[in-house]
């Protein structure tokens, strides 16, 4: 095979969920849509950072990643095309060798996401790093230890989901480099934008608390938890079916249940690539809870499962994080900012969601197909 190649670097295999799986894939997608020769590349870069769903836990073991990974790849077309590096250094899949060779003939490599850093990158000729996560990211590359604050240093271009870095109402620190906003990204051609059945659930899906807040200028940035206080009540405030399915560590159950929330458990949302299709299909919209630290930070920040939802032909209630300056919120995403603005945005839904389920789909096609997206990005880093 001929044309040129790109590198993805990513963890699909470390956290074997599919909506994580699809947020890398869509990557991998998109850039083969524009032509390249893709191969995936993964790291253990801290101790038990591996989930296995089989004993529960986070491990070092490699075995459960590996048969996903390689399952995975079985199914999107890059069977032979990937390499996961593990704690003890062992490359499975290509080899050390076969890895070097694909890094010496790449074109770049495209680091989503998961801060990974290994000497052997620097046989690419450009590096591309894309930071999911803004406030945390930024703080830890500028103050903090350890492999998040390092690996951005060794990418000399950076691309961040806060849209509205820069600007002077934005909170998101720099740390004295360049960073160019962009957007999540989703293969549309994965995804069927049939009607959902009658009277489908408004849906949730997220992750409670993943670690600790940061500190910036004096102020704390908190996690979806602290958002998703102030909508508790809106069963009470709006019945409806609400469906909640939350991960992580203090969730508060029964107090979310008394409440009206209807739970269910995040791994029979996302534990195969079918469950997470289906967990979509059977909605009739999803609710998405923003990261207090993007919403404080007035970040611009959209979400990836976000865009899942809006190619399955799925509107989206959307916290507003700063993204209507670029994104029309007229129909598809319905912003909120609180319970009574929710409400409202339920309201406008129902009144006409037939309009608003085919704007979906047309929102993702126009402004965040993978293709067009990650073309952008290219272009904007000089490669195209």
């Amino acid at each position: 095979m001929s044309g040129p190649v790109a590198v993805v670097v990513g963890g699909i295999g470390k956290l074997p969920y599919a909506g994580v799986s699809l947020y890398y894939l869509h990557y991998l997608i998109g850039l083969r849509q524009l032509g390249y020769r893709v191969h995936y590349v993964e790291r253990q870069n801290c101790p038990n950072e591996t989930y296995d769903p089989n004993t529960d836990e986070m491990t070092d073991r490699p075995d459960f990643a590996l048969r996903y990974l390689s399952a995975i790849a079985e199914r999107y077309d890059f069977a032979g095309c990937w390499s996961f590096i593990d704690r003890a250094g062992t490359c499975h899949g290509t080899g050390w060798k076969g890895l070097q060779d694909v890094l010496d003939r790449a074109d770049f490599a495209l680091t989503v996401a998961d801060p990974t850093w290994f000497e052997d990158l620097d046989r690419c000729r450009r590096r591309l790093f894309v930071d999911g996560d803004p406030m945390f990211t930024q703080v830890a590359f500028a103050t903090g230890p350890g492999t998040r604050a390092d690996a951005p240093h060794h990418y000399d271009t950076l691309f961040t989901y806060a849209t509205r870095i820069g600007m002077d109402d934005c909170l998101v620190p720099t740390g004295g480099r360049a960073w160019l906003p962009t957007r999540p990204v989703v293969a549309t051609a994965c995804w069927d934008d049939r009607p959902p059945p009658k009277s489908a659930p408004i849906v949730a899906l997220l992750h409670w608390a993943a670690g600790r807040e940061v500190e910036h200028e004096g102020r704390l940035f908190g996690h979806k938890n602290r958002e998703f206080d102030r909508i508790a009540d809106l069963p009470s405030r709006r019945p409806d079916d609400y469906v909640l399915a939350a991960g992580g560590s203090g969730v508060p159950r029964e107090a979310l249940a008394r409440l009206g929330w209807r739970l269910v458990g995040p791994l029979s949302a996302t534990g195969t690539v079918g469950d997470y299709r289906s967990f979509i299909a059977g909605a009739r919209a999803d609710l998405g809870i923003a990261k207090h630290a993007y919403v404080a930070s007035r970040s611009g920040w959209f979400s990836d499962r976000s865009t899942c939802f809006l190619a399955s032909g799925r509107p989206v209630l959307h916290q507003d994080t700063g993204y209507t300056d670029w994104l029309s919120t007229d129909e598809g995403v319905l912003p909120f900012s609180d319970l009574e603005s929710l409400v409202e945005a339920i309201d406008r839904l129902d009144r006409d969601y037939t309009r608003h389920a085919r704007a979906a789909r047309r929102i993702a096609e126009q402004h965040f197909e993978a293709s067009v997206v990650i073309g952008e990005m290219l272009e904007a880093a000089g490669l195209r």
